[in-house]
């Protein structure tokens, strides 16, 4: 099979493959890190929203064009999904490191990366679903995860992903209550 050129690629695989080479191509573990990723990229890009088409799914925001891009740069050998995660292979990298995205798109997405890489998948979906409220009516982990809502909001605090109101916001509480959770369960936050 003949190697992919950059001119070759459609605009979903330039974004995969650049999000996936991005800091240094450190893996995403899991295809849910993967959908989040461009998610929130799309959601800082409105021109992409269409693009990648998300939807109320099982495991919050789900965009069967991601999917499918990743499941044919897999075929192609540009991507593995080894046991660490999925990253690029060397000819991916080679692809990725032709592409010239804007500065601002390499900003974001490396700054997402880096938001989402030590996080486990209920912390990310946490976040997520209290950040967009409308991906929730298909889910089947949220009903789960509300009862550790407040948990994972200080896990997110604790390794500085979030503010203390956003930590609130994902704990479902006001920030006073949220306050006085912090300080029953004796959780030290700031510096």
């Amino acid at each position: 099979m003949p190697r992919k050129t950059v001119s070759d690629l459609t605009d979903e695989e330039k974004i995969l493959i650049f999000a996936l080479g991005a800091l240094g191509n450190t893996p995403l573990r899991t295809k849910v890190m993967i959908q989040k990723l461009l998610f929130l990229f799309s959601n800082v890009f409105t021109d992409f929203k269409g693009l990648f088409r998300y939807e109320p799914h099982l495991l919050g925001p789900y965009s069967e064009t991601v999917e499918n891009t990743l499941q044919s740069l897999i075929q192609l050998g540009l991507i593995t999904d080894k046991s660490a995660g999925y990253q690029l292979t060397p000819d991916g990298l080679d692809l990725c490191k032709a592409l010239s995205p804007k500065e601002e798109i390499v900003r974001v997405i490396s700054d997402f990366k880096e938001f989402l890489h030590d996080l486990s998948e209920d912390e990310i979906l946490a976040f997520i679903y209290s950040s967009y409220p409308d991906f929730i009516s298909e889910s089947a982990r949220w009903n789960r995860l509300k009862p550790q809502r407040i948990e994972l909001a200080i896990s997110l605090l604790r390794k500085e992903k979030v503010s203390f109101s956003k930590a609130a916001e994902i704990a479902g509480m006001t920030a006073g209550d949220f306050d006085r959770a912090l300080r029953e369960r004796r959780v030290r936050w700031r510096g």
